[in-house]
């Protein structure tokens, strides 16, 4: 994982996850969700993308690395 830098701005509890020294998603704390969403929001880049919410960082690192190594065949 490596820190969000958009821009040359860093963000706040958000972050870049890579696997295999590629870029393969992100997870972010949204400080504001959509009504009773969770706040962790993360997604993928691989193919199939996929993105959901989950209640901590650590739930969305380790659905995260579920969905790469599934798509991954690893």
């Amino acid at each position: 994982m490596k820190r969000t830098d958009i821009g040359g701005e860093v963000l706040k509890d958000d972050w870049v996850i890579i696997w295999d020294c590629r870029e393969v998603g992100r997870i972010y704390f949204n400080d504001f969700p959509y009504k009773n969403a969770k706040p962790w929001k993360w997604a993928t880049w691989v193919i199939p993308a996929e993105s959901e919410r989950e209640e901590t960082m650590e739930e969305a690192r380790e659905t995260v690395r579920r969905v790469v190594l599934r798509v991954s065949g690893g």
